[in-house]
């Protein structure tokens, strides 16, 4: 009996071991599971989607990745939104936390509907702002992925409004070039001198101080110290024939070597008469090396208020992301604009007008030549070429001309920018090794990279594919251009025409479906040509006894803008996808050519 009893004791515990196992992974399994709406990256059929708790906007502090923790187990979605203004987290004005998980119908429409509740919002009301009309800034908008940790993107935005600078204050900044690379071995000590005076002071140089701030303007930036001021340039005396403007220099030195390598800043130089007037100007710097790559894809808006300030945008993480989608050809748009360029001042700049050629409006009025105008896919951003001291390179501005920003300055000329089709990457072609290739850029300027290398051969006039990671161009010795295509990480290049004719500045129809282009008639006069995105299907779209270039599609797919000649000079025309309904927009001296379609989603 007292036998039996032992064994009874003996199977009961080793069951209950049994038992408490199985219950004890179950908890562990239960634990570490997916919750619902997190995106799984370790499964192909894992959903792409967002919902209120793959993004929590809960105030709690994120956790920290804990040692006992692999890498395969931590979340790739955005769980976290800080922005910063005017600096970065040691630097810039903390203005919040995001909500996040909220619905982007501008996400949608690039991606898919899986991607609507990837928005953010940030509504700061706390703290009381004076924004001073048309200065620039800076967000950081600072992301937080289990995965890889924090990161942040640079946006900038400019204030709307006149200046209220003084127009008397003129001043200089010497030392340093727009968009200069600061190599490390100069970081400790960065100078920035220049002259300052007051052409409406006779007796002396109007100015008593000159200040320098980091990443912002006066009360918004890092005041970097007040330059020494009243130093000698007597050759600013002599240009302007007063000898009491010869104590007119500035000079301040700041160390810079805790700045980031590989990431951009902007100087602020402020010059101050003693009645209180000021002038400033602002030089773009790069901090040498190599930036972190982001992992993610930020659109953001800024809203201006009296006192306040409103962000809000999308957010999503890139490796959720092949490609997009084809925009709906049935969206309704509130802008629906033409931007073209016109040497009608003698100079060519970037001119706006309405799709029947009213409210013509002049975007740039630069020194240098600006043309070859692309728009973004949202219809907010306008990138083009600019001549900076003599060389091609890409400028960026808003739709209205406003905010301009110079984002390349390589000893290249660059030109002929194109947007993907979310406005991640700008893609654009360089003058290197005596030919044109292909480039691509992320769309503020930096992580340049080249996609073809061709000696000898031009590969130019890039145009982005409408929701794919593609582009097309045309390549080929002069008079025997075809059409290729490639990846936006450089491979997978292969020719689409056939080498029966010339295929010259080639651009997709918003759909993807087909590829308009300009080629050459019977008399060789240029004409606008369609075909499919095989090469096949081949379809003369105008006949026009003066010929017809550069064309480009409307992204509701009805219209198709060119230039053509007329009365001797280049106009902007418009016609139909089929080429009927064919009319003349401008008529203005000068030539109008290179026209593109910025149309604005209605919200």
């Amino acid at each position: 009996m007292r036998t039996i009893t032992v064994i009874l004791i003996v199977l009961f515990a080793f069951v209950s071991i049994f038992f408490g196992v199985i219950l004890i992974k179950k908890a562990i399994n239960a634990k570490e599971s997916t919750p619902a709406g997190i995106i799984d990256t370790g499964t192909e059929e894992a959903s792409v989607a967002a919902t209120s708790s793959v993004q929590s906007t809960s105030e709690s502090t994120v956790e920290e990745t804990s040692a006992e923790t692999t890498p395969e187990t931590l979340s790739e979605n955005i769980e976290k939104i800080e922005i910063y203004l005017d600096g970065n987290k040691e630097s810039g004005i903390f203005l919040g936390n995001a909500d996040i998980g909220l619905p982007s119908s501008d996400a949608a429409l690039i991606y898919g509907e899986e991607f609507t509740n990837f928005g953010f919002d940030l509504k700061n009301q706390e703290k009381k702002f004076i924004f001073e009309p048309a200065t620039p800034h800076s967000l950081y908008i600072y992301l937080f992925i289990p995965a890889y940790g924090w990161e942040y993107i640079k946006k900038e935005f400019t204030v709307p409004g006149d200046p209220t600078t003084s127009e008397s204050i003129r001043m200089s900044v010497d030392s340093i070039s727009d968009n200069e690379t600061i190599t490390i071995d100069k970081l400790k000590e960065v100078r920035v001198s220049g002259w300052a005076a007051d052409l409406g002071v006779g007796e002396n140089t109007g100015i008593n101080k000159v200040e320098v701030f980091l990443d912002g303007p006066r009360n918004f930036g890092k005041l970097l110290g007040q330059a020494q001021y009243g130093l000698d340039r007597p050759d600013v005396g002599n240009a302007f024939g007063n000898a009491n403007y010869n104590l007119s220099g500035y000079s301040l030195n700041f160390d810079a070597s805790s700045l980031e390598q590989g990431s951009s800043h902007k100087i602020y130089i402020y010059a101050y008469s003693p009645k209180g007037t000021y002038q400033y100007l602002t030089r773009n710097i790069i901090i040498e090396g190599s930036g972190k790559e982001s992992n993610s894809i930020v659109s953001a808006d800024v809203n201006i208020g009296l006192e306040s300030i409103e962000i809000k945008g999308w957010a999503i993480n890139k490796n959720f992301i092949e490609k997009g989608i084809p925009r709906s050809t049935d969206i309704e748009y509130a802008v629906k604009k033409i931007v073209f360029v016109s040497n009608k001042s003698g100079n060519e700049d970037i001119f706006s007008m309405n799709l029947d050629g009213t409210e013509l409006t002049q975007l740039t009025n630069d020194p240098g030549s600006d043309q070859y105008p692309s728009v973004s896919p949202d219809g907010k951003k306008i990138a083009y070429s600019a001549t900076v001291g003599g060389t091609w390179q890409i400028v960026v501005m808003n739709w209205d001309g406003s905010g301009k920003e110079q984002i390349t300055s390589g000893p290249y000329r660059h030109g002929f920018p194109t947007w993907s089709f979310d406005g991640k990457y700008i893609f654009l072609e360089i003058y290197i090794d005596d030919n044109w290739e292909i480039y691509r850029m992320d769309s503020d300027g930096s992580n340049l990279k080249r996609l073809t290398n061709n000696p000898g051969i031009d590969d130019w006039h890039p145009a982005a594919h409408p929701f794919e990671y593609k582009v097309i161009y045309e390549s080929g010795p002069p008079g025997s251009e075809d059409i290729f295509i490639i990846d936006a990480n450089g491979e997978n290049m292969r020719k689409i025409t056939k080498s029966d004719r010339r295929y010259r500045v080639p651009k997709f129809l918003i759909d993807g479906s087909k590829i308009i282009f300009m080629g050459f008639d019977d008399n060789n006069l240029p004409q606008v040509f369609m075909i499919d995105t095989n090469g096949e299907n081949l379809v003369q779209i105008t006949n026009s006894p003066g010929g017809a270039g550069i064309p480009s599609p409307s992204p509701d797919n009805k219209f198709i803008a060119y230039n053509g000649r007329s009365n001797g000079n280049e106009d902007i025309f418009i016609m139909n996808m089929d080429g009927s309904g064919q009319a003349q927009l401008t008529n203005i001296p000068g030539d109008d050519w290179g026209p593109v379609f910025l149309y604005q989603v209605k919200q």
